[in-house]
């Protein structure tokens, strides 16, 4: 079973989103990335959109047994949820990351912390380096090495939890 983590990326000040995801095997180790810069939108969308590059990823590469990890609660309600309104402003690319879950064999999709997913957040904010488009990473890059280690590692992250006045 391959592991595919994703998350998507959003400067407020700008409006830009981005997108990233990494496949990795049952040892961790790297079998494709990418990042995407994505123009500008909401964070839901990088979200989404981040899905829908990483599963045509693990299809291209003849993946079919997939375990999908992403730390947006609401994004992975949405493609859990059997009925989404036609009239949600994301309907089209839900209904196409749903079409693209059916074609594999087996899946899994679950929420995770941001905490445990560095590495796809890491290859999503370096997505602004880029111009609009997608870049694919058959290696992990230099400037991502750091996170990898880390992950494979175990090392642990402290949540950081903002509290309200």
């Amino acid at each position: 079973v391959v592991k595919l983590n994703v998350d998507g990326s959003c400067k407020p000040t700008s409006g830009n989103i981005g997108a990233g995801g990494i496949l990795r095997g049952c040892a961790g180790e790297w079998i494709k990335g990418f990042a995407i810069n994505l123009g500008k939108g909401q964070i839901l969308e990088a979200e989404l959109w981040g899905l829908f590059f990483g599963l045509k990823m693990a299809l291209d590469k003849g993946i079919n047994r997939l375990i999908i990890e992403m730390d947006s609660a609401l994004g992975v309600h949405l493609i859990q949820q059997t009925d989404v309104s036609q009239f949600h402003p994301f309907a089209s690319l839900l209904q196409d990351c749903c079409t693209l879950l059916r074609q594999f064999e087996n899946y899994q999709l679950h929420h995770i912390y941001r905490e445990k997913n560095c590495l796809a957040d890491c290859l999503a904010k370096w997505s602004y380096n880029l111009d609009l488009g997608i870049c694919y990473f058959d290696n992990a890059p230099v400037w991502a090495i750091d996170v990898l280690v880390d992950d494979l590692l175990g090392v642990s992250h402290s949540r950081q939890i903002s509290s309200a006045p």
